[in-house]
């Protein structure tokens, strides 16, 4: 086997090379070239920074794995640092996949130059693989990235994992960003996935009573899943006055949640159960003041409903 794999031509690389766009002998071929060994790795290389990206991954992806498994990594470095952005939008998304695999395979040297290449890489555009492969280095550095990728919907996840890895760092940083000292910011309109992942992670890490007030203006925000993230924090660390308010913003919201919330939000409601009941006479008080029957279709009524109990069985 040795001396065949010592003996190997320039032809038959060539065969392996182009082997790798075959959808049959695509892996059989990547599989030979990384049993040859390092006599592969220029081939590879001409045929990854060479080549040009394609609306179809896997053979580069096929490369990517192969140098990875030769240990090629200053091939792989090259690859990120030549990086530039296709126009057509099929072939960007297909070298995307291209680059979270090679992102994958560095994570096999975790130096100070695979770091700071994979976070110019993400800072140029972000990929699943590419904030996966940074959260596992755990540095401090990368946490504004995560943040603004946290508005990314294909990354968004990866994310919230690689905060998950730093959670100290990330706390600092979401509560700077409540207060809005960071470029990535929580207010603007844009910014409303941005917003609702923070508050999922500032419940997850925790917040001191005397953070509270810098999330009560959440409790005014238009959407539903903000308000609530911000009613979970508050139930456990505001002070016990500012629950009223609390309770208000979730029954403001309650006419246009879907099923999960309406759950969540009768839930928070419940444990809470004296403010919440005597807010809800109040509500049915004013409804029924202005002619509004109770209409047990709507979130609204239902979570009434479900808070008065009795009071309003049967449609009373």
């Amino acid at each position: 086997m040795t001396d065949l794999i010592r003996d190997v031509s320039e032809q038959h690389f060539a065969g392996l090379i182009e082997a790798l766009d075959s959808i049959l002998d695509g892996d059989r071929a990547a599989e030979e070239l990384i049993v040859i060994g390092q006599r592969s790795v220029p081939y590879l290389e001409q045929y990854l920074l060479g080549g040009l990206p394609r609306s179809l991954p896997l053979p580069r992806r096929r490369a990517v794995r192969a140098l990875g498994e030769l240990g090629a990594w200053s091939v792989l470095l090259r690859y990120f640092r030549q990086y530039r952005r296709p126009e057509d939008a099929a072939v960007l998304f297909a070298e995307d996949s291209v680059r979270s695999s090679a992102a994958q395979e560095l994570m096999r040297w975790k130096s100070d130059d695979v770091y700071q290449a994979l976070l110019e890489a993400c800072r140029q555009r972000a990929t699943s693989g590419l904030v996966l492969a940074l959260g596992e280095f755990r540095q401090r550095e990368s946490v504004p990235l995560f943040f603004a990728v946290l508005e990314d919907d294909l990354c968004r996840e990866e994310a919230k994992a690689a905060l998950r890895k730093i959670p100290d760092a990330a706390r600092q940083y979401a509560i700077l960003s409540v207060r809005g000292k960071v470029r990535a910011g929580l207010y603007e309109l844009s910014a409303l996935s941005r917003r609702r992942a923070t508050l999922q992670l500032l419940h997850e890490f925790g917040l001191t009573a005397e953070e509270w007030s810098d999330l009560r203006y959440f409790l005014q925000d238009p959407d539903t899943e903000v308000v609530i993230a911000t009613a979970q924090i508050g139930f456990q660390v505001a002070p016990v006055h500012d629950y009223p308010d609390i309770a208000k913003a979730l029954f403001r919201i309650s006419s246009h949640l879907n099923w999960a919330q309406e759950d969540d939000v009768c839930r928070f409601l419940d444990d809470h159960g004296d403010i919440a009941r005597e807010l809800g006479r109040a509500l049915v008080r004013e409804r029924k003041s202005r002619g509004e029957h109770p209409n047990w279709l709507k979130s609204d009524w239902r979570v009434l409903k479900h808070i008065l109990k009795s009071e309003l069985e049967n449609g009373n």
